[in-house]
């Protein structure tokens, strides 16, 4: 007998977390269906054959790396091809093994392989590797395998994959610039503070004269920023460690994350990028033939921000209750426009193919939003800098002249 840990929904569409006893896989799934849970993730737990789990040290180190995006990419593309082809599902495992470079992927696929020659299906042998493998990729596998359109649903998983690290690479190219001028400008203000006023201050106050205001007023400033530095820096970092433990629990980054939305310029950006990963989701979820129900809990647990996160669970648990999915979703972070074409796939009778142009809607609008982001912050991170070395320079010279003329 193995043990599995397993994550499931109850008749009430409540997430239940437990663990259970079984022969294999297949029939701990018998088990957890027969108590009438709908399974969400199923992992087998560790064993003491071997390496820590694993056969030896070698698949071990591999179990400890994530694969790479690019990786899953590529194999269920792979995969999408072969099966297209007529290959069999085992075959086709094979030849994608024998391709793949990442040793995490490499490893799962050849562990699916044993699982599936022992008569466990393709979805039933993903579902073992929750961390390779998201609910998502399970729950569709599963749709594909009902409807006999395997190949078309791992094409729609390598677009998601694809689709989902592009807006992800979108956002993050839009923060990367704004953090090195903001980390430069620290810089640029510490070294000015340490060295270049310091200095300035000392030859100064030789001369034995007064200053003008505004040197005065730098020299000032920089004692102050000195003399409190590790305070100033024990306090910012008391901050930063609050934030991340107050981050940890519900009620927190449900918080931080509705102060994110409310942000003037980021929470635009922000709630562009999770309608355009919303519409997306749903699209291929619901085109693969998954249920309005699981479609929606799988959606919202790909969204990071809390907010869609707990919009979507509370709409899966109203669509039980017999309510439209336009007024399920229905939030007032929510756009009306998402709101207004939903209820517009939904009385056409095309939700999926309405959730798809939408996806196509908020990607392009995404990548207005981050030129847009771009252009913006540039100017008015030159314009600190700027300030900053205009300011002491001024003070400088100020200084100067008032020596020169002698007053």
């Amino acid at each position: 007998m193995a043990q599995f840990s397993y994550i499931a929904l109850d008749v009430r569409g409540e997430e239940v977390v437990g663990q259970i006893q079984a022969d294999d896989s297949a029939a701990a799934m018998l088990l957890i269906r027969q108590r009438g849970l709908r399974l969400l993730e199923l992992k087998p737990g560790r064993t003491a054959d071997g390496f820590l789990g694993q056969a030896n040290f070698a698949d071990w180190l591999a179990s400890q790396r994530s694969p790479s995006k690019s990786a899953r990419i590529f194999f269920f593309r792979q995969m999408a091809f072969m099966l297209r082809a007529g290959l069999p599902v085992t075959q086709a495992l094979t030849l994608a093994q024998a391709q793949l470079t990442d040793p995490r992927l490499n490893l799962t696929i050849r562990l699916m392989l044993k699982d599936i020659q022992a008569g466990q299906s393709l979805s039933a042998a993903m579902a073992k590797h929750p961390a390779v493998f998201p609910a998502m990729a399970v729950n569709l596998t599963v749709a594909g395998e009902t409807t006999g359109d395997l190949d078309a649903i791992m094409d729609r998983l390598a677009t998601h994959l694809d689709k989902k690290a592009t807006l992800r690479a979108q956002m993050i190219n839009a923060m990367i610039y704004p953090a090195i001028v903001v980390v430069a400008a620290l810089g640029v203000g510490t070294f000015m503070v340490v060295q270049i006023i310091p200095k300035f201050a000392k030859f100064l106050s030789g001369k034995g004269r007064g200053l003008p205001p505004s040197t005065q007023a730098l020299i000032d400033i920089s004692d102050s920023i000195r003399a409190h530095g590790p305070l100033i820096v024990g306090i910012v970092a008391a901050l930063i460690v609050a934030v991340i433990v107050l981050y940890q629990t519900r009620r927190g980054r449900l918080a931080i994350d509705h102060g994110l939305l409310r942000l003037p310029v980021i929470g635009d950006l922000l709630i562009t990028g999770a309608m355009a990963q919303m519409s997306w989701a749903l699209s291929i979820l619901l085109r693969s033939g998954v249920t309005v129900f699981d479609a929606l809990k799988i959606t919202a647990n790909l969204i990071g921000n809390r907010v869609y996160h707990d919009k979507l669970h509370e709409a899966s648990a109203r669509i039980l209750e017999g309510r439209d999915i336009a007024g399920s979703i229905d939030h007032k972070k929510m756009p009306r426009l998402v709101v207004q074409m939903v209820a517009v796939g939904e009385g056409t009778g095309n939700l999926d193919g309405v959730l798809q142009e939408l996806g196509f809607y908020y990607e392009k609008l995404l990548e207005i939003a981050i030129k847009r982001l771009s252009a913006l912050i540039e100017p008015v991170m030159i314009l600190v800098i700027g300030s900053m070395v205009g300011f002491v320079y001024y003070a400088f010279f100020q200084a100067l002249f008032s020596l020169v003329s002698g007053r």
